[in-house]
C-alpha cells in the first residue's frame, strides 16, 4: 500500500506520455472506473475549455506517480473538473493508495473539496450523502433486457407501447438515428435545455459560455468507441428528441436528454432511450448508465448498481462536525431546503467565474428561495438512495 507524499500541479493538456500510460494503467485495474469520465482523453479534452482547470499529480513515499486528481478551483474551493457537467470523478489511482486530503487542500491552497458522483474511498471525516447509480444491463442482449424490465414494470411498458402506437397512427411514427454530434444538433439540445431551466427555475448551466465550449470540444474528437454521440428521433424533417451520450467502449452514459414539448404526449424521451439501447446492444454495448438518483422513470428502465458519494471534505473537520450537528437538529423541511440550497450554490459556483454572473445567479436563487418558503415541500425532496442526510454540502 502506498500513501501520498507530495503533489505536483499540471495543466490537463500538459500530461506527459508517462502520465497517460500511468493513468490508463490505474483505470484498467479499477472496474469501478470503466466509464468515460475516467478516461484521460475526457480530461485532456475538457481541460481546454474549463476555467482554472488542473490535474494534481500524486506521488508516494518512493517518489513514484501513485495517482491523479483532475479538478477546477473556484475561489478556495476544489471541484470536479468540468463540474457541474461531470457526473462521476475520484482519485485516479490503485485501490490501496492512501490519500491525505489535508495535504491536498494545503498544497492546492484550498479550504474545501466539494464532490458529487465520487467513486472510491473518501476521508472518514467528510460529510457525505450516498447515491446509487442506475444501470441498464445489456450484457445478455437487448431482447433479454427488455423482457426482464417489462415483466417487472408491466403497466409502464404497456403505456409506453400505447404512446408508440399513437405516434404511428398520428404521423407514421418516429425515425431513429444514432449519429455524431454536429454543431446544429448540439445547439438544438442546448436550446431545449435552456428553456427547461427557465421553466423550472433551475440555474442555466449553459448561460456562462464555457460549458457549451466544453461539449463542442468533445464533439470534435472522432475516436472510434469514445466521445460524444447522439440518439435522435425525427418526424420527417423535424427534430423531436435527442439524447447526447458520452461513450467509451461498451459503456454509454446518457448525458443530456431533450425533446420538443409539442410531442410530450408520445413520451419521446423514453422511446428514444430504448431505441439507443437497442441500437447500442447491436454495437456491443453492455452497460447504459442513466446517472445517480434522479427521475422515477429511471427505476423502470434500470437496476441499482454501484454507490457513489456527494459531499464535502474541509481543512477544518472539527468545524464541519459542529455544523453537521446543527444540521441534524433541523426539521426535515429545513434540512431539505438547506440541501437544495447547497446544491444550487455548488452549481452556481462551478459555472459562474465572473462577479456579474455570480451576482445575477445569486439574486435569482434568493428570489426562488423566498418563493419556496411559502410552498409545501413534496416528500422525497432529498435524493433517492440517501443513507446519511446529516451532511454539509
Amino acid at each position: 500500500m502506498s500513501r501520498l507524499k507530495s503533489i505536483e500541479v499540471v495543466a490537463p493538456d500538459a500530461l506527459t506520455g508517462d502520465d497517460i500510460a500511468a493513468w490508463e494503467g490505474f483505470t484498467a485495474r479499477r472496474p469501478d472506473m470503466i466509464g468515460p469520465y475516467f478516461d484521460v482523453r475526457y480530461v485532456m479534452d475538457i481541460g481546454l475549455s474549463v476555467p482554472d482547470a488542473y490535474v494534481a499529480r500524486l506521488r508516494d513515499e518512493a517518489g513514484e506517480v501513485a495517482g491523479f486528481l483532475p479538478y477546477q478551483i473556484r475561489g478556495r474551493t476544489l471541484q470536479p473538473l468540468g463540474a457541474p457537467l461531470t457526473d462521476y470523478h475520484g482519485i485516479i489511482g490503485d485501490v490501496g493508495f492512501e490519500m491525505d486530503y489535508r495535504l491536498l487542500l494545503k498544497t492546492l491552497k484550498a479550504d474545501r473539496l466539494e464532490f458529487q458522483g465520487w467513486v472510491g474511498g473518501m476521508e472518514p471525516t467528510a460529510r457525505t450523502l450516498s447515491v446509487v447509480t442506475q444501470i441498464a444491463d445489456l450484457s445478455d442482449g437487448y431482447d433479454a433486457y427488455f423482457a426482464k424490465q417489462k415483466a417487472l414494470h408491466h403497466k409502464f411498458y404497456k403505456n409506453l407501447g400505447r404512446c408508440g402506437r399513437n405516434a404511428e397512427r398520428d404521423f407514421g411514427g418516429f425515425q431513429f438515428a444514432f449519429e455524431r454530434v454536429t454543431p446544429d444538433l448540439l445547439q438544438w439540445v442546448i436550446d431545449q435545455k435552456r428553456q427547461q431551466y427557465a421553466r423550472s427555475g433551475m440555474h442555466d448551466v449553459f448561460g456562462c459560455g464555457w460549458t457549451l465550449k466544453l461539449l463542442s470540444e468533445l464533439a470534435r474528437r472522432q475516436d472510434e468507441g469514445f466521445g460524444l454521440r447522439v440518439g435522435v428521433l425525427r418526424e420527417g424533417n423535424h427534430l423531436v428528441a435527442a439524447e447526447i451520450c458520452l461513450m467509451r467502449g461498451d459503456y454509454i452514459h446518457f448525458w443530456f436528454p431533450a425533446y420538443a414539448e409539442a410531442y410530450h404526449r408520445y413520451s419521446p424521451g423514453i422511446i428514444l432511450a430504448l431505441k439507443i439501447m437497442e441500437h447500442g446492444a447491436g454495437m456491443g454495448v453492455t452497460r447504459v448508465d442513466f446517472g445517480a438518483g434522479g427521475e422515477s422513470y429511471k427505476h423502470t428502465m434500470t437496476s441499482p448498481a454501484q454507490t457513489c458519494l456527494e459531499g464535502v471534505v474541509t481543512a477544518r473537520p472539527l468545524l464541519l462536525s459542529v455544523v453537521g450537528d446543527v444540521v441534524e437538529s433541523l426539521s426535515p423541511r429545513l434540512k431539505s431546503l438547506r440541501l437544495s440550497l447547497r446544491r444550487r450554490m455548488r452549481v452556481i459556483r462551478a459555472c459562474e467565474t465572473c462577479p456579474k454572473g455570480r451576482r445575477h445567479a445569486l439574486q435569482a436563487l434568493i428570489r426562488r428561495g423566498f418563493s419556496r418558503l411559502r410552498q409545501p415541500i413534496a416528500a422525497g425532496a432529498v435524493a433517492a438512495g440517501a443513507v446519511n442526510d446529516n451532511i454539509d454540502l
